[in-house]
């Protein structure tokens, strides 16, 4: 299956100037467009929310990066959207830092499917930890989206994360940061793909600009099914035992 993909890294703005740049978007209908974590600093709940559906013109597949989004608590909440309708959200499950203090963390991982393609989506943190990556990886996940908002002392780290996630686990990982002043964007896309004797990965950055990137599931597809099979032989047949001191 060929994916396209966009990711913008817009600026982070208040609800009224993200439905005035949403509504004037207009991209071809099979890019999957992502945006970056919390590019919309204003609170959103249903109404709002509502508003916001109204200024999508455009019939794509949306991960509309992440929202603070109100249903009695706070959540870091990302929407997928799709023919300018929800069809899913996955909440933030690991809060970075003061975020504890601010949000309500997510509970579940969920994984989506658009016409047969399966979606995961790790807001920021949490592409951090290995177990939300592998848990998609076992589950058969096709492409996972990390909308970020990465501070521009960290970009190495952040970069070696989303290879590290990308190649452990065969699957291609779309990240996406804010071009504002504290992040300065620096948005990266990598693929891994089959070659003679392994498995290697193709990583695309841009520090403003858009990332528009194409790939194939087939480029990969079976070396993931491959590294499945082989860590359920595996693990099977491990036990895990403390060494006397």
């Amino acid at each position: 299956m060929k994916i396209a993909i966009r990711a913008l890294q817009s600026r982070r703005m208040p609800l009224e100037s993200a439905m005035e740049y949403i509504s004037s978007l207009n991209f071809p209908e099979n890019e999957i467009i992502v945006f970056p974590e919390k590019f919309i600093t204003t609170k959103v709940d249903m109404n709002s929310l509502g508003s916001l559906l109204k200024s999508i013109k455009i019939k794509n597949t949306i991960i509309l990066g992440s929202l603070s989004y109100v249903n009695r608590f706070v959540y870091n909440r990302s929407f997928l959207i799709r023919n300018r309708e929800i069809i899913g959200w996955q909440d933030k499950i690991n809060l970075y830092k003061a975020e504890s203090t601010k949000y309500t963390s997510g509970n579940q991982l969920k994984l989506f499917n658009i016409e047969g393609l399966k979606i995961g989506i790790l807001v920021c943190y949490d592409l951090d930890f290995p177990d939300y990556a592998r848990i998609l990886f076992r589950k058969h996940c096709d492409v996972i989206f990390n909308p970020s908002l990465i501070r521009r002392d960290f970009h190495s780290e952040w970069h070696l994360y989303v290879k590290t996630r990308a190649l452990e686990n065969r699957i291609p990982i779309i990240s996406v940061n804010s071009i504002s002043d504290d992040f300065q964007g620096d948005s990266i896309v990598v693929a891994p793909e089959e070659g003679v004797g392994g498995v290697r990965i193709n990583a695309v950055t841009s520090k403003c600009d858009d990332i528009v990137y194409q790939f194939d599931t087939s480029d990969y597809s079976k070396a993931r099914e491959q590294r499945l099979r082989e860590e359920n032989l595996n693990i099977q047949n491990v036990n895990f035992l403390e060494a006397p001191e």
